[in-house]
């Protein structure tokens, strides 16, 4: 039987760490009697929610072919103790599925039924900025800029409070 194995490794690592982790991972696999068909790395992306307080982590894929499903459980039991693995996932492909090249993107909130993105902030927390309007004042010359700084300082300024 022919499965898929995803699973993710946290950003904290490297690309020659992560080829360190394939090749852990591979091991486990070959130790189990599992053939790996191809192994493919879907890149570094960001994760939907924090993942024991990992927001990104790099996909890898396998294909895998294994006599016995019973294999699995002992391969999932494994998985779930290698400290490299933040969450893995089996598959199982159904006969002459070809195998595609997959390209994994960036989570996106579902669309709302008004065809927009749906926010996962509530609006109370949404701060919207105003644009900021300047005033448009005339160019001043250094000495209109000194009278006017004198009479400021000169004027009484208690005077409207």
């Amino acid at each position: 039987m022919i499965y898929e194995l995803l699973y993710i490794v946290p950003s904290q690592f490297s690309d020659t760490e992560i080829d360190g982790v394939t090749k852990k991972v591979s091991d486990l696999l070959e130790k189990a009697e599992a053939k790996i068909e191809k192994t493919e790395n879907l890149g570094k992306i960001k994760l939907a929610y924090p993942v024991k307080k990992v927001r990104h982590g790099t996909y890898i894929l396998n294909y895998i072919s294994v006599e016995d499903g019973s294999v699995l459980a002992k391969l999932d039991t494994d998985l779930k103790h290698t400290d490299e693995i933040l969450r893995h996932i089996f598959v199982k492909r159904e006969a002459g599925v070809p195998v595609e090249h997959v390209e994994i993107t960036s989570y996106q909130a579902p669309l709302t039924p008004e065809g927009k993105r749906a926010n996962k902030t509530p609006e109370k927390m949404v701060q919207k900025q105003e644009p900021v309007q300047e005033e448009v004042k005339e160019k001043m010359s250094v000495s209109e800029l000194d009278k006017k700084l004198d009479e400021i300082l000169d004027s009484d300024i208690t005077q409207n409070i």
